[in-house]
């Protein structure tokens, strides 16, 4: 106390920087104040007179004056055609953009002015891929629209942060109207998978840490710890903690609800199958306890996830499809291998047989199925017999890029099940009439492109758009399909590997070349197995009418990792900040708000365009 008392004596009590009452001061001391306080006020409004002479000056010669009938120009375009809004439809985004547009301009306090949901979603999406751009917009007088610090209080709901965020649990819950639901309704399955991300650090300046380390939960995040320890012996901190290279993202998509949103993520170096585990397994606990129904999970044929699979199988030799589900008594969470994964892999076991790596001798029936057969099919369609053109084209999907393959091409689903087609197999069947030594790589075809139909239902209306019986979606427990792909499917796949097998007169090693790879072969049995009896389980529960194969895809977690990819434009390689901020815009403008990328790997569905909702968005709470 003394020490701040004598202080406080050591300060000039007449400064203006003193903190000492005026009314404990001398007259003297009072009349010295003042007339400090007299001088800076004349040498303030000096500097004010200085400063608004030299902007007078600037704006004589630089300035431009506005057009007023150019400034006011589209308020006159909207209250004179404001009948010509009743043309559009009600829940059209255009008649909503142009009423809120109307509703602005005749605010005389723009302060006050309430934007909808939806444009707010809206201008979030925009700001999300480009702030200048959205900037330019807002400026330049063509559209009113809300301040950047509006759109922060929406996105800012919650903090940017990597692990799992409860609070998009429970928003999600109110978007969808969890307690009306129907039980059947509250079925969904969980997707994972993992993007690369530009390793570094970054100062966030919302939780004032240096993000970009390793972030692998809790549970994880201890046993690494007891891991390095037990590898120096020692429980010193002295080990630099290492940058992530990567982010796995949890994503829940509904089976019979318009649900697909991310509800958490870690920045890693690459999950293996034991950090996976306790991921997965807390994800599946959030959900649980949220109300929802986890039925199964999807993921690519990575080997840390088969490994995560065979986890929890009684015999590491056995197939392991399934798991009992810990949070609720006699109910089974299935493992499903991402179909399109599959058609990729399987693809690529045939682009090395004798061709490319020539890893592989694919053979059935003792018939060769190689790429050079593809090969010579595709070439004498483009350029005709003996380099003579032969008019219309059997395979005018098929080009070039088919066939030599690049790593970015062998990234694209859809130059895999092109290939993979009963369009190609007919082709085949054409060509070889005479001499039919295609019959196993048209069989093989004719396989692969039935199951991936089987799997690949998207809508109800796709098997008669076209015209395939096997683009239908289930509605009975007793679907050929069902059956199609547990009998002959998988009896297909048995007789092949035997058939390789049984080939004594070559290595173990040839013998391993010519049937399709382990990894691919396990994938596509997990896969069969695990779809054909929850199908079934499913189309059992009451309210259940049909069921799309097409859901258990890890596509929508696909599409997710464009949009970040294609938020801040031309930066396509996100930071870990970067992605937490990106997760949260993307939350709150919505799915159909921020699109994927036009040319991605998925197909992005034309008609997904920005509904129109009136639901209120959260608000940050300012502190009081």
């Amino acid at each position: 106390m003394l020490k701040r008392l004598e202080k406080k004596l050591e300060i000039d009590p007449t400064t203006l920087n003193s903190k000492i009452r005026n009314d404990y001061l001398t007259s003297d001391q009072k009349g010295e104040k003042l007339s400090t306080l007299k001088e800076q006020n004349v040498q303030l409004k000096r500097k004010v007179t200085d400063l608004e002479t030299k902007l007078s000056e600037v704006l004589s010669s630089q300035g431009e004056h506005l057009n007023e009938n150019l400034n006011s120009s589209f308020r006159q375009i909207i209250l004179e055609h404001k009948d010509s809004l009743n043309s559009l439809p009600d829940s059209s985004p255009q008649k909503l953009l142009w009423t809120q547009q109307l509703k602005y301009v005749k605010k005389t306090d723009k302060r006050k002015m309430r934007w909808h949901p939806t444009i707010i979603k809206w201008c979030i999406a925009i700001h999300s891929k480009s702030s200048k751009a959205y900037d330019l917009m807002r400026k330049s007088g063509v559209l009113n629209l809300s301040h950047e610090s509006t759109l922060r209080d929406y996105t800012h709901f919650t903090t940017a942060t990597s692990g799992w965020n409860l609070k998009i649990v429970d928003r999600i819950k109110d978007d969808i109207r969890f307690e009306k639901l129907e039980k059947f309704q509250k079925n969904v399955i969980l997707l994972f998978d993992e993007i690369k991300i530009k390793d570094g650090l970054v100062y966030s300046t919302e939780t004032g840490e240096l993000i970009g380390f390793l972030d692998l939960g809790d549970v994880n995040n201890e046993i690494e710890k007891l891991v390095n320890i037990c590898r120096r012996g020692d429980d010193s901190d002295d080990e630099l903690q290492p940058l992530a290279t990567h982010i796995i993202a949890f994503m829940v998509r509904g089976i019979f609800l318009n649900l697909h949103q991310v509800f958490g993520h870690f920045p890693c170096t690459g999950f293996n199958s034991h950090q996976l585990y306790w991921s997965v397994w807390s994800a599946i606990g959030i959900l649980e306890c949220a109300g929802f129904h986890v039925r199964a999970l999807v993921c690519d044929g990575a080997t840390p996830n088969r490994k995560f699979y065979r986890i929890h199988g009684v015999r590491q030799d056995s197939l392991t499809f399934y798991s009992e589900n810990r949070y609720r008594s006699g109910s089974r969470i299935y493992f499903i291998c991402d179909p399109p994964h599959l058609m990729k892999t399987t693809r690529n076991n045939w682009e090395n047989s004798n061709w490319h790596n020539k890893t592989r001798n694919l053979e059935f029936d003792r018939q060769q199925i190689t790429w050079p057969h593809l090969v010579t099919l595709v070439e004498g369609d483009l350029h005709g017999q003996n380099g003579q053109p032969g008019g219309l084209r059997m395979l005018p999907k098929l080009t070039n890029e088919h066939l030599r393959l690049t790593p970015s091409l062998r990234m694209k689903v859809k130059l895999a099940t092109q290939v993979l087609s009963s369009s190609v197999a007919r082709a085949f069947e054409l060509v070889d009439r005479l001499r039919p030594i295609t019959r196993s790589t048209r069989k093989f075809i004719v396989y692969m492109d039935t199951f991936f139909d089987c799997l690949n239902v998207s809508r109800l209306n796709l098997d008669n758009r076209k015209s395939k019986c096997t683009l239908g979606p289930y509605q009975n427990i007793a679907d050929w399909r069902l059956e199609w792909l547990e009998q002959d499917f998988l009896q297909f796949l048995r007789e092949w590997e035997n058939q390789s097998n049984a080939r004594l007169d070559i290595s173990k090693e040839k013998r391993k070349r010519l049937c399709l790879s382990r990894e691919t072969l396990e994938g596509l049995r997990i896969t069969v197995k695990s779809f054909t009896k929850l199908v079934r389980e499913l189309l059992s529960e009451p309210g259940v009418q049909y069921v799309l194969s097409g859901k258990f895809s890890q596509d929508p977690l696909e599409i997710y990792f464009s949009k970040q990819r294609g938020c801040g434009g031309n930066n396509d390689n996100p930071t870990v900040l970067d992605f937490n901020r990106n997760a949260r815009n993307i939350f709150v403008a919505g799915t159909a708000a921020i699109r994927g990328a036009a040319r991605g790997n998925c197909s992005v569905d034309p008609n997904d365009g920005m509904p129109v909702c009136g639901a209120p968005l959260q608000r940050r709470q300012k502190p009081r």
